[in-house]
């Protein structure tokens, strides 16, 4: 299973009400297009998001290139309970991808690991327990190599 962090969406808005419809901003929009090529090979079954703007805008590229619907759930949203988290993760099947916020990780994982924007954590259960297996860093854009000329 894979879990996502949103792309960039800039600055956090002050009222968490408001805070739920900030959009990528332009780097996570390129880098949410680059998710096709980062996770286009996994085998996936179910694309699952929190339903703020940002997690739903940072998977809508590789749902769309995958063909699969992107369901919204409530228990990946940041102020989500542990055990609506691990309900929910109890249900989804091993291919799923799965797009939250850092405060679900946190939660689920007990600060434990880093977990940047646009970056994944594959994630598996371990004689009961989800257990971070392995970590796969944001999709950025590649940097062109700086040529001097003398």
């Amino acid at each position: 299973m894979l879990m996502l962090r949103p792309a960039s969406a800039g600055e956090r808005l002050a009222s968490p009400a408001e805070d739920r419809f900030r959009t990528l901003d332009r780097a996570g929009r390129a880098d949410a297009r680059r998710l096709c090529a980062a996770f286009g090979d996994h085998p996936l079954d179910r694309i699952v998001t929190s339903p703020l703007a940002r997690c739903v805008e940072t998977v809508e590229p590789l749902a769309q290139a995958l063909a699969l619907e992107i369901e919204q759930r409530a228990e990946l949203e940041p102020d989500s309970s542990l055990h609506d988290i691990l309900s929910l993760l109890a249900e989804l099947p091993d291919a799923s991808l799965l797009c939250t916020h850092r405060e679900v990780v946190e939660r689920l994982f007990s600060d434990e690991v880093v977990f940047e924007k646009g970056g994944a954590l594959r994630i598996e259960r371990v004689r009961g327990r989800w257990v971070p297996v392995d970590y796969v860093a944001p999709p950025r854009k590649p940097q062109r190599a700086r040529v001097t000329v003398a």
